[in-house]
């Protein structure tokens, strides 16, 4: 390894050190998503205190989810986001989110919901949000909702459902299809694996 490649990595543990902290390695919901981030990256999981460092130096939208997992921890998570800057076109305000999260591309990105299931992934310029007073959407487990669609209003979206790109959806969804579109219709449906 050259000399600045050493630095560089040392440069990474020193910040990397002073967050960890910062980090609750106690929520389950953070260490699914970790698990997942792992999986789709293909690193090895028997390196966890390394794969997270890895994650927040080369990826903003895992930074976001730590900053969001850090809960209601306000010195922690603007130490974080000091140390790792968010991706701020990334907005994460959802009230619950399962374990297992993963955001390909957050780029000019709302998640405003009132609950997302587990194994959730999201894509950039997406919209989680609003469309009265009432309450965000409520999404179930293993959704994918893709680029530049829209999920708005006081709406359920089922299991097993992918959002196709740029599709809006404003009515509920069933479970175990995909669904595209403006407004957003059943295209496809899915076999259901049963869990």
């Amino acid at each position: 390894m050259s000399i600045l490649k050493k630095l560089v990595f040392l440069i990474q543990l020193l910040r990397f050190t002073i967050v960890y902290p910062f980090i609750d390695m106690k929520n389950q919901d953070f260490i699914k998503d970790i698990e997942r981030w792992e999986d789709i990256m293909g690193l090895n999981k028997s390196k966890r205190y390394s794969n997270i460092c890895r994650l927040m130096t080369d990826y903003k939208e895992f930074r976001n989810i730590v900053i969001y997992r850090s809960g209601r921890k306000k010195i922690g998570r603007r130490i974080i986001g000091l140390i790792y800057p968010p991706l701020n076109t990334l907005y994460i305000q959802a009230k619950e989110i399962g374990g297992g999260l993963f955001i390909q591309h957050g780029f000019s990105t709302m998640i405003s919901a009132e609950k997302i299931g587990k194994n959730f992934w999201i894509n950039q310029q997406v919209t989680l949000g609003y469309t009265d007073h009432t309450r965000p959407p409520i999404l179930g487990d293993n959704v994918m909702v893709t680029c530049g669609a829209k999920v708005l209003g006081p709406i359920t979206v089922g299991n097993n459902v992918v959002v196709g790109a740029n599709a809006v959806v404003v009515k509920d969804v069933e479970d175990n299809v995909v669904v595209g579109g403006i407004p957003a219709k059943i295209i496809k449906r899915l076999i259901s694996s049963g869990g």
